[in-house]
């Protein structure tokens, strides 16, 4: 069983958190100066995130951030090329975000820098950095995640009154739906304490925090039953009922599960028969 990634710090504290960049680029019918290209670009983006905080927690974490690029055109007029994309950004795990409309400048050898003069490349992965880092945070502490996503709204402002305005209508739609819900992002928190709970011999309580998550989830979907994010992380935790299952010998969490999933009803069958044998 995967855990959620927030669950991989270790118990003390320290004075810093960090992503661990994982950069892919692709395109099709690229030429090789092209290629040459979204190589540098490439390197500028890990050597970026390497290089800056996306917290001023102190927790000692360290979260995968993944980026996939998938060039659309390359505009190779002038010294900076405008390259059209669509990104895709993650923590490896329960988060997953989709970018088709991103599009930006980029010049062979630049590095990139934080300023606030608004970059519709770093500012970008700075967007989706501050995103993924928060709902991290949120997993850590009841709503921690509240003063990254204020840093995430701050770039829309700048983003939407540039001249790089294309796509953040859509992002800030994606952005409420995320810091709105409530439901999700206490869950979040309400679930992890439960797998932290068990590891510390405190079964009782990881029932209660489970219970708690399950029931808010529960009512996130049936207020939403289309929202992405939530349907992302049921998929991706549908399958920890095996495990609580096991842990506890019980199946009584299971009809919870299966109120927050009932499209895995057969998953659930199988874990309640393996029980019952």
């Amino acid at each position: 069983m995967k855990r959620s990634l927030a669950l991989l710090f270790a118990g003390g504290l320290l004075w810093a958190q960090s992503f661990v960049p994982n950069i892919s680029i692709e395109g099709q019918n690229l030429d090789p100066r092209e290629r040459r290209i979204i190589s540098d670009l490439s390197d500028a983006i890990e050597q970026y995130i390497e290089s800056n905080t996306f917290s001023n927690e102190t927790y000692d974490l360290e979260v995968p951030f993944r980026i996939t690029i998938f060039v659309t055109q390359i505009d190779m007029s002038g010294a900076k090329r405008t390259i059209n994309a669509k990104g895709f950004f993650s923590n490896g795990y329960d988060q997953r975000y989709i970018d088709n409309a991103w599009e930006f400048e980029y010049t062979e050898g630049e590095a990139l820098y934080r300023e606030m003069i608004y970059h519709p490349l770093r500012d970008i992965i700075d967007y989706y950095g501050y995103i993924i880092m928060a709902t991290e945070m949120d997993g850590i502490e009841d709503l921690g995640g509240n003063s990254l996503f204020d840093l995430a709204y701050e770039i829309y402002s700048r983003g939407n009154s540039s001249r790089w305005s294309r796509g953040w209508d859509d992002r800030k739609e994606d952005l409420d739906d995320l810091t709105g819900d409530f439901r999700l992002r206490k869950a979040r928190y309400y679930y992890n304490q439960a797998f932290w709970a068990i590891d510390d011999g405190e079964g009782t309580d990881g029932w209660y925090y489970l219970e708690e998550a399950l029931n808010l989830l529960i009512n996130s979907r049936r207020l939403d039953p289309q929202n992405k994010f939530l349907n992302f992380y049921i998929e991706k935790h549908y399958k920890d009922s095996e495990y609580f299952t096991k842990v506890y010998q019980d199946t009584g969490l299971l009809p919870l599960y299966r109120q927050l999933a009932p499209e895995y009803n057969d998953f659930f069958d199988d874990v309640a028969m393996t029980y019952d044998e």
